[in-house]
């Protein structure tokens, strides 16, 4: 006989470990009717066979064998070959008076994370009969799935500020919106219309996707919806700064389907395990309003939640809020807290394997602005940057060469940014003070003409406010010229001590201090700290006592420098 196969090719998620391809139809022509065919035929992938594992070596792959009367289940079990192929060995069956037969190999899963992220890859696939048999096929690769990616994000901050929150006395939402406990939103849409799946005969489990939370201080308390209606519900659940108005949704079983996700409990790190906190609602319209804690353990869990309908002919999303509950608390900067969405469970198990079906890789998201249609929203945060190069000049040894940046957020949300220094050429002589920030704020950049030689030097400053907000490259320019550096034979310090105790240790702005050396005696005296005066008490030719500048407030470290009578020392930290 010979064989034509052919494959109507799915798309499947690029994020997928266990993706299930299109089923390959084998179209047997030309045989003797009454003959025995018998023979061993193997399937191979581009990719891993990621079919679970069953008992006797065998996998759930399912071949059908129609000789005229309808498909019915082959005599033979497919059993793994190699890592990219199973085999069904002993296939036999018996050639009909027409001499046509048709088989179909169902459920035959591919590890489609090995192609990567880029989007229209296709999976092959090749058959093959051990040779002698009656049966013979073209020896071509065929596609029987094209790759996507299944999971689009958005958040309506690109961190979590973690300032003081007040809770209700009863946790829901209609109670957590009213006492205005601080929220963040996340948005999970589908990369294609079929990427959320519930849960079918070969599956353990519904798509899942899960949220990570991490950076969270020890007194934090997150909050979650237990139900989460999608897009196309008849209320869908929203926070309210994403577009959509608050609510926390209502949802109505329909013919075609209606997104809806249910929070699974018991779930371990990875969203494996556990089960659904509630059953799916019955007939008629729900609305939902409880919500359930996130359960931390130093500041990091996760919520996972299960997809328990959809419409698989229409891309849809799903949006929910996260409150966070935290005493408010005095001193320091407040700590900026992360999230992170992934399909679940996550795994690196990537062959055939007694593991969960669905699994997927660790995958970050491509944001799903441009499927929403509202990438330059009001309600994203949006990093403005109020300069566009830095240009320092100073002489060797003179004082440190201070510009400002202005940070701010254009757009909503809160906007975390960090300022991080690189240079092309010297090192050591650009500081960003504060490092660190949210939301608006001036950026001090300090250029230190005492760390390097003469010259002219480039580095840049880097404000980066995450993937939605964008980030920042400022380029940094800084000419040393040559100067007369410390004046010969003027003022000298050795140590800088406590004046109280006269202690080497650190300097509190606005205390008292002592500083020893030589030539400090003056008709002119000053002392800066990174050219900032400090208030002179007392001097004599070896000692000066003085205040420390109260400015220095917030500042680990800086260089003092003493004048008498326009001689300058050498700074000294």
């Amino acid at each position: 006989m010979f064989c034509t196969p052919s494959a109507v090719p799915p798309i499947v998620r690029s994020e997928g470990i266990t993706e299930r391809t299109g089923d390959i139809l084998l179209d047997c022509t030309r045989g003797t009717p009454g003959a025995i065919v018998k023979g061993n035929l193997t399937v191979f992938l581009n990719v891993s066979v990621t079919n679970k594992l069953l008992a006797n070596n065998t996998t759930d792959v399912l071949l059908t064998v129609d000789t005229g009367a309808g498909p019915v289940p082959a005599n033979v079990s497919a059993q793994p070959y190699a890592p990219n192929a199973v085999v069904f060995n002993g296939l036999s069956f018996i050639v009909p008076p027409s001499g046509r037969v048709g088989l179909r190999i169902t459920n035959l899963r591919a590890n489609a994370s090995q192609l990567g992220p880029t989007p229209q890859l296709p999976i092959f696939a090749l058959l093959s009969f051990n040779e002698g048999s009656a049966l013979v096929t073209t020896n071509s690769q065929f596609t029987v799935a094209v790759t996507g990616p299944g999971l689009l994000t958005s958040f309506s901050s690109t961190g979590v500020r973690c300032v003081g929150s007040p809770l209700p006395s009863t946790i829901n939402l209609t109670n957590l919106f009213g006492k205005g406990t601080i929220f963040f939103s996340t948005r999970t849409t589908e990369g294609f219309a079929t990427a959320f799946e519930t849960k079918d005969t070969f599956s353990d489990t519904g798509t899942r996707i899960m949220v990570r939370y991490s950076g969270f201080p020890a007194a934090a308390h997150l909050f979650v919806p237990d139900f989460v209606a999608g897009s196309d519900a008849v209320t869908p659940t929203a926070g309210g700064d994403l577009g959509v108005p608050a609510s926390g949704g209502q949802y109505m079983p329909a013919p075609t389907g209606s997104l809806l996700l249910i929070r699974v409990v018991g779930a371990d790190a990875n969203g494996a395990g556990g089960s659904l906190a509630f059953p799916p609602p019955g007939p008629g319209v729900t609305t939902f309003n409880s919500a359930s804690e996130v359960t931390l353990a130093s500041g990091a869990g996760n919520a996972v939640y299960e997809v328990v309908d959809a419409n698989p002919s229409v891309r849809e999303s799903a949006q929910f809020p996260t409150f966070l509950g935290l005493a408010p608390f005095g001193g320091g900067s407040p700590a900026v807290a992360d999230m992170a969405v992934s399909f679940a469970p996550l795994s690196t198990v990537g062959v055939i394997a007694a593991a969960p079906v669905p699994r997927f890789a660790d995958v970050l998201p491509q944001s799903d602005c441009s499927a929403e249609g509202d990438c330059n929203a009001g309600y994203f945060p949006k990093l403005v940057v109020e300069s566009l190069a830095l240009n320092f000049s100073a002489p060797a040894f003179a004082f440190l060469q201070t510009l400002y940046v202005r940070v701010h957020n254009d757009g909503g949300g809160a906007m975390p940014w960090t300022a991080s220094v690189s240079y092309q050429s010297g090192t050591g002589w650009l500081t960003a003070d504060p490092q660190s920030g949210v939301g608006n704020a001036t950026v001090r950049v300090d250029a230190h003409p005492d760390k390097v030689p003469p010259g002219i030097y480039q580095g840049t400053i880097t404000i980066d406010a995450g993937p939605f907000a964008g980030s920042r490259t400022l380029p940094v320019t800084f000419t040393v010229t040559s100067g007369p550096g410390p004046t010969a034979g003027g003022p000298s310090v050795s140590s800088i001590v406590n004046a109280a105790t006269f202690q080497t240790a650190a300097l509190v702005p606005g205390s008292l201090a002592t500083l020893m050396g030589s030539g400090l005696a003056g008709s002119a005296v000053g002392v800066t700290f990174d050219g900032m005066p400090g208030k002179i008490l007392y001097t004599s030719a070896t000692q000066l006592n003085l205040q420390v500048p109260s400015d220095l407030a917030g500042k680990t470290s800086a260089q003092a420098v003493v004048t008498v009578d326009g001689r300058s020392s050498t700074p000294r930290g």
